[in-house]
């Protein structure tokens, strides 16, 4: 579990990353690409001279699409949209990282490359294979990677990746144009590898912090402009509007209407439910534990104590009765349950849908006097429960891969054919009219 100092400890470490590395990648591509200058003054090298030609033409596609004809207009659209560029860029490599961080911690990831960074077990090995590509003082390494072949190793590591999660690891935006200096990269691993994080690297809200606190910078900054009598601008809703959800509301809602809905799957079927049992114990628990808080025998603040993981599922379970109809229209079974969350965010909701979706699945197969696996569980809650909508497609980037990591986590030769996790396109003032209308991961 995330230890609260550790919690502060990941706020403190993202605001500062966030802060360096939109500085490092926003210098880094105006002096590699020389923008100051236009490309004919600018004498690049050929390579160089196409990677600025793309992300001019991106550049210009999104400034012709807000209909920028006046030169100052033009000028401050592009600047914004480069600025975008930047960010979603660092945003990226931040959530490569801390994804490949998370499977590493869990002993999914071998060897680890991120966990150790220079010194890790992965990078020791590739110096052995291809001393090559990571020897500066060797004439024949590859050309301008100050990296000693780090990020080549990375690049390596999230094409494999990108097979499972393109929308995080494939081509995202121009963010393949857009260079990471090596002492960025270099500060980047190195943060992550903080020994203060250690407790964050097995937690499965960590993902939906580090989008929280990623995004805090921009909602106070909106705040302050809402204060001082500004107005909020189509592009800047994004920031605005996301805000994480504590475990114990997502866990209060989700028993009342998952757990809910269950229970009344199990009466239409004639099944005795496992929360049957563990219910009555849990109210009583909650009378007895309420009579010593009265009695000053525990702090006021202090929570009762959970016995096992079927407590856990329904610790927050509100008793109440079952419908009729309820019942007689209840789903044949736990796979044909759909859940959507129109404004997931992280997806913290559905990661932790993930976890009772897990506890039915069995508890449904027993009752059925059926067998299933962890990766049947894992592959059926991915393609067939679980539906998050989010009009960020970086919030996207965090649900799947939130959603990914608790099925490898379950079964770690999970592999889902799709994520039902999409991210309309509106047009919010900074998206071009012919962009896809839907960002669909696998």
């Amino acid at each position: 579990m995330l230890t609260p100092d550790a919690k502060a400890r990941l706020s403190a470490t993202i605001r500062e990353l966030r802060e360096r590395l939109l500085r490092d990648i926003g210098d880094a591509v105006v002096a590699e690409y020389r923008l100051q200058v236009t490309v004919a003054q600018s004498w690049l090298g050929e390579a160089a001279a196409a990677k600025r030609q793309r992300l001019e033409a991106w550049l210009e596609e999104r400034v012709r699409a807000e209909k920028g004809s006046d030169p100052k207009k033009r000028e401050a659209l592009r600047k914004r949209h480069l600025d975008s560029a930047v960010k979603e860029a660092a945003a990226t490599l931040l959530n490569r990282l801390v994804l490949v961080r998370h499977l590493e911690a869990l002993r999914l990831l071998r060897p680890e490359v991120v966990t150790g960074g220079w010194n890790s077990k992965g990078y020791r090995e590739f110096r052995e294979f291809a001393p090559a590509l990571t020897d500066l003082t060797d004439p024949k390494t590859v050309s301008g990677d100050q990296t000693e072949g780090y990020a080549f190793l990375l690049k390596l590591l999230f094409d494999e990746l990108a097979l499972d999660l393109p929308g995080l690891f494939g081509d995202v935006g121009v963010t393949s144009l857009l260079p990471v200096p090596a002492s960025t990269l270099s500060n980047l691993v190195e943060r992550l590898d903080d020994p203060e994080l250690e407790s964050a690297w097995t937690d499965d809200t960590t993902l939906g912090w580090v989008y929280q606190y990623w995004n805090d910078p921009d909602r106070e900054a909106l705040d302050a402009k809402i204060n001082a009598g500004g107005k909020i601008q189509p592009h800047e809703i994004v920031s605005k509007t996301q805000m994480f959800t504590e475990r114990y509301m997502v866990e209060w809602l989700l028993q009342n209407s998952l757990g809910l809905t269950w229970l009344c799957m199990c009466k239409k079927h004639g099944w005795t439910a496992d929360a049957e049992q563990v219910l009555p114990l849990l109210e009583a628990r909650r009378v007895e534990w309420r009579r010593r808080r009265d009695a000053g025998e525990v702090a006021l603040d202090a929570l009762m104590p959970i016995e096992g993981e079927l407590e856990d599922h329904w610790k927050y379970f509100v008793a109440q009765p079952l419908p009729d109809d309820a019942v007689e229209k209840a789903p044949e079974s736990v796979r044909s349950l759909k859940i959507l969350d129109p404004a997931c965010g992280s997806g913290h909701f559905l990661v932790i849908a993930f976890g009772l979706l897990t506890a039915l699945y069995r508890e449904e197969a027993r009752h059925r006097g059926e067998t299933i696996g962890d990766r049947e569980i894992a592959e059926s809650i991915l393609e067939n429960n679980l539906h998050g909508i989010d009009i960020d497609p970086r919030a996207i980037q965090i649900a799947a891969a939130a959603l990914y990591l608790k099925a490898r986590a379950l079964a770690k030769d999970s592999r889902p054919k799709t994520l039902n996790l999409v991210a309309p396109v509106l047009q919010l003032g900074n998206l071009p009219p012919n962009d896809p209308a839907v960002l669909q991961l696998r």
